[in-house]
């Protein structure tokens, strides 16, 4: 398409983006599998990349609320044993292990940002909350407030039924 421009980066850097340029930024099923490094990376670049008044929606993993806390209190073979027997009840599909709610909002801490709302969500039909929709601006952004944070652990399926609902009044 003419009206797209196209960038390849290093998975972490946005230089090709103008300061104070964006206003609304969406990440949706890409950014699940990317573990706490990148999305601080891309969270810094973000700092500088949204206008006053710009808001970011990424969609990440959050199995990391779910094996993390096993990881710190079980070092070792016996901390491995129970995650992957976690990961075997877990839908992961590829999602980093890494990455939860809390840490998402740290990070927008560490990067000058306010995590503003977070909605857990399953996926695939799990009973896991292993996804997060964080939606997140600067902190003297007119949005800005303390993060709420949400569940909704029938995402898919309510989400799959108010598409459908959609479709057959249209």
């Amino acid at each position: 398409f003419s009206n797209i421009e196209y960038h390849v980066n290093d998975g972490k850097s946005l230089e090709m983006v103008a300061d104070n340029s964006v206003d609304f930024l969406f990440s949706f099923d890409s950014l699940v599998h990317a573990d706490t490094d990148a999305i601080e990376a891309y969270l810094i670049e973000l700092a500088d990349k949204l206008t006053p008044d710009g808001v970011g929606f990424i969609h990440h993993s959050n199995v990391g609320s779910y094996l993390q806390p096993w990881r710190s209190r079980l070092p070792g073979k016996a901390g491995d044993r129970v995650v992957s027997l976690l990961n075997s009840r877990i839908n992961l599909h590829w999602r980093s292990q890494e990455m939860s709610a809390e840490q998402f909002e740290k990070s927008c801490r560490n990067a000058g940002l306010q995590c503003i709302t977070q909605e857990l969500i399953t996926w695939g039909g799990g009973k896991y909350l292993v996804d997060c929709l964080s939606t997140f601006t600067k902190p003297t952004s007119r949005w800005a407030r303390p993060t709420r944070r949400i569940q909704t652990p029938d995402f898919i399926v309510s989400e799959a039924m108010r598409v459908a609902a959609y479709a057959y009044r249209n």
